[in-house]
């Protein structure tokens, strides 16, 4: 199970009323390389609400 702390959860409206979760883990500065991408997952379904989404994120989290 994974630690909510390890990942950043942004919300954002599709279109009104229409609401989803991009999740990406967290990362210690320093070392990056350069080229890499980072990688991130989104809810796969849209919510009615910001509150609503950031709980599907959690949950999403939480299964990992």
């Amino acid at each position: 199970m994974a630690e909510l702390s390890q990942f950043s959860i942004v919300t954002y409206e599709r279109r009104p009323g229409q609401w989803r979760a991009a999740i990406t883990p967290n990362r210690q500065s320093g070392g990056f390389i350069l080229g890499k991408t980072t990688s991130s997952f989104v809810t796969p379904d849209d919510f009615a609400s910001e509150p609503e989404a950031k709980s599907a994120a959690e949950r999403m989290i939480r299964k990992l």
